[in-house]
């Protein structure tokens, strides 16, 4: 069996309250990216609801409303005030098809904004026009709970020339080299199969599969392609790889390993293990969980999704995690991250907002999961519906993921038993992180041949990650009209800003 590898975020006075007791200043709230320097005698946090005039922050984020946000604003507010933040908390939702689009323009033309959800890519294009404000200087004054909740791994991804430009989420399950599934235990056991702990084991899975449910589909997608060898982080474009070892950017489709992987898929396609029609767009969970399917693709999160939703009666399942390198890596250590924007006239206090959430697990509990009692209760350290509530009902389950502290991170008790295990350890080994994590590579000299290579991309990636293609014929093809249309030029752009990443990083 071969070996297989797998595979990618001054100064502005606001105001000025008397108090009687204290007669402290209260303090200042950031102008743009100038934010808060030289500011004395500001009151301590908690000391009460008049410690700080109250501000608006205004908090954009992707996806749909939360029907009992304003509910749980008011809780919030309340809390927040009570604990001499004092802040209004104004939700706007984007949804996701929008959000990339409307979220630039709305800091282009002056919307206020204050805190907004970002990811790696928005980032770094935000980061180039200057729309973020740095955070070094709030954090260092109204982030202790926030720096103490994350490990040093997690603020690389928002570093900026030595700046962070947001708070990243501290996010598990990030690592890459492993084949991650969540199979059917019920047919391992009744085919008298062992724990599958190797791509041997999944292929003698698939093979009992077959030869004993013919019509079943044994992937409800193909595995995700591989590379052999060397470390290759993924990159802008499907024809580039980045190499952990030579710190150079390589064309993907040169590779004697990439030929490798495509046959080994082609393989399991004429087996019959990966669907006939498996270009054809349908539902791949609904394969699995009716029980169409006996492989369901995914990382940790999806089985515990599998877990939830299968829907076979007497079906059981089980995740699979199996290393294909003699070393795990990170190419990332976490996705999300919350910005501030450099427009804020309420920096200090956005930070202030953040860092609350973190400060305990009340606090914490009551972001993520509402009011307790209406929206969640806690039974044996799980979140649990409230009793004589409907959980069909319960208007309010916000995105953690992006504010997620693994501390204060609970399992649900509709959990798979072992999720909460499996997510927690899925890093524990990972000691290789990405030289150039954090590194946005900017598309502008070069996006006329991105754009072309993207078009070849949709002709050929698929087919060859399904086995669909025949593996000699479309890798040369794809390699020769990638190439073509401008690979090696967008390659040379890539290196020469890693290049520049890499030695800015030494200094």
């Amino acid at each position: 069996m071969k070996k297989l590898f797998g595979k990618t975020f001054g100064v502005f006075l606001a105001s000025v309250l008397l108090i009687a007791a204290l007669a402290a200043c209260s303090p200042n709230e950031g102008n743009g990216a100038a934010t808060n320097a030289g500011k004395e005698n500001e009151p301590a946090q908690g000391s009460g609801t008049e410690s700080l005039p109250k501000v608006t922050l205004n908090i954009v984020y992707p996806g749909d409303p939360q029907p009992d946000q304003d509910t749980v604003t008011a809780a919030l507010e309340k809390k927040l005030a009570e604990d001499g933040i004092n802040v209004k908390l104004k939700y706007q939702y984007i949804p996701w098809g929008d959000y990339y689009q409307k979220l630039p323009i709305m800091l282009a033309t002056g919307n206020q904004v204050d805190i907004m959800w970002t990811d790696p890519g928005l980032l770094g294009t935000f980061g180039k026009s200057n729309s973020l404000a740095s955070l070094d200087e709030p954090l260092s004054k109204y982030g202790s709970a926030i720096m103490d909740a994350l490990d040093s791994k997690y603020w690389p991804p928002v570093t900026i020339n030595g700046q962070k430009y947001g708070v990243p989420a501290g996010a598990l399950g990030t690592t890459k080299g492993y084949y991650t599934a969540t199979i059917r235990k019920d047919l391992r056991e009744k085919y008298g199969l062992p724990e599958i702990k190797t791509m041997d084991d999944l292929l003698a899975y698939a093979e009992a599969v077959k030869k004993n449910n013919p019509e079943m589909i044994v992937f409800n997608e193909p595995p995700a392609q591989y590379q052999t060898g060397e470390v290759l982080q993924s990159t802008v474009s499907d024809g580039i790889v980045f190499n952990f070892k030579t710190l150079k950017a390589v064309a993907k489709y040169d590779l004697p390993g990439t030929l490798e992987d495509a046959k080994y898929l082609r393989m399991l396609y004429e087996k019959g293990y990966i669907d006939k029609d498996v270009m054809v767009g349908r539902d791949i969970r609904a394969d699995f969980n009716s029980g169409k399917a006996a492989i369901g693709g995914g990382d940790v999160y999806e089985y515990n999704n599998y877990y939830r939703n299968i829907s076979v009666p007497g079906a059981e399942v089980e995740f699979v995690k199996i290393l294909l390198t003699d070393e795990p890596y990170m190419p990332t250590t976490t996705w999300n991250f919350q910005s501030i924007a450099a427009t804020s006239k309420n920096i200090d206090r956005a930070v202030m907002f953040l860092n609350w959430i973190q400060e305990n697990e009340d606090n914490y509990d009551m972001m993520t999961n509402g009011l307790k009692g209406t929206h969640f209760d806690i039974k044996d350290g799980k979140i649990v519906t409230p009793d004589g509530v409907d959980a069909s009902t319960i208007g309010y389950a916000p995105p953690e993921w992006m504010w997620q502290n693994p501390k204060f991170l609970k399992p649900k008790a509709t959990d798979a038993p072992d999720f909460m295990e499996q997510l927690l350890n899925f890093d524990k080994d990972t000691k290789l992180l990405s030289p150039i994590m954090g590194f946005n590579f900017d598309q502008t000299p070069v996006k006329t041949e991105l754009a072309a290579l993207s078009t070849i991309e949709n002709k050929y990636k698929y087919g060859i990650a399904a086995g669909v293609l025949e593996p000699e014929k479309a890798i040369a093809q794809y390699s020769a009209e990638l190439k073509k249309a401008g690979l090696d030029k967008v390659i040379e752009e890539y290196q020469k800003q890693v290049d520049a990443f890499l030695s800015a990083a030494k200094e």
